[in-house]
Formats: structure tokens, C-alpha cells, sequence
């Protein structure tokens, strides 16, 4: 009669090394990690000077907008997949904002906000590219 193994022993098999070299970052991120704080500035940087800006609140509102858009180019540069849903989610906003903008007609002063509407959207578009998708796919695979 043969001897039955012991399930509590460690298993014999050599355990097959992992992919260690670091992904590279595919140049639709580089573009949409780029582009995110230009659609900051375009949206920030016009309002001074106008009535708004002699708003008590507005430079402490600007800032909390720098440091969220800082934020989220953090949380896209280290592949957090919370950080690409909520930015795909916030698209969809700016695409309606966007058409409501242009179906009441955009003036040539707010030049500017269209720009940056059609910039947050393409970031959103450049992040469900299938390059940005095996991007945060690699950093899950290595998680777990």
C-alpha cells in the first residue's frame, strides 16, 4: 500500500517567476496625463479679471479645483482604477455641459471653456483607449 500524502505538507513545485520589467506608459496616457492640467488652466485662468474673480470665495475655490486636478493626475500616473472611472464619469458631464453650451451658441469670448470642454473629453476618450486599458490591467495583474 502506497503512502497518502500529507495535505498539510508545502507543495513541490517550483513556482514560475513573474513578469518584473515595468510596463511602459502607452502615449495615449502621456497625452491624457499631459492634457488634464491644460483643461485647468483653461477653465481658471480666464476667469480673472472678470466679476467673478472679486468673488470673496474664488481664489479658495480655484485652489481646491488645482488640487483636485493634481490629485487626479496622480491617481491616473499611478494606475488607480477609481481615478479612471470617476474620470470617465466626469466626461459624460462635460459632454453634456458641452451640447448645452453649444445649443445656446458659444460666443467668441468663451472660446476658452468649449476648448476645454472638448479636452476633458478627449482625455476621457484617451483613457478607454485599449492601450490605457492594458495600462491599469498590468497594475492590476500585479496586485494580485
Amino acid at each position: 500500500m502506497s503512502e497518502a500524502s500529507n495535505p498539510y505538507d508545502a507543495p513541490k513545485a517550483t513556482l514560475v517567476e513573474a513578469d518584473t520589467r515595468p510596463v511602459r506608459m502607452p502615449p495615449a496616457m502621456k497625452a491624457a496625463l499631459a492634457t488634464y492640467p491644460v483643461v485647468y488652466l483653461l477653465e481658471v485662468v480666464p476667469l480673472f479679471g472678470t466679476p467673478m474673480s472679486r468673488f470673496e470665495l474664488f481664489v479658495p475655490s480655484m485652489a481646491a479645483l488645482g488640487i483636485y486636478t493634481l490629485v487626479m493626475t496622480f491617481a491616473l500616473w499611478r494606475r488607480w482604477q477609481w481615478a479612471r472611472v470617476w474620470l470617465v464619469l466626469t466626461t459624460l458631464l462635460a459632454v453634456f455641459f458641452l451640447i448645452r453650451m453649444l445649443w445656446r451658441g458659444v460666443s467668441m469670448e468663451q472660446w476658452h471653456a468649449c476648448l476645454a470642454g472638448i479636452l476633458r473629453i478627449a482625455v476621457g476618450v484617451m483613457l478607454l483607449l485599449p492601450a490605457s486599458r492594458r495600462w491599469f490591467a498590468a497594475k492590476d495583474q500585479r496586485v494580485g
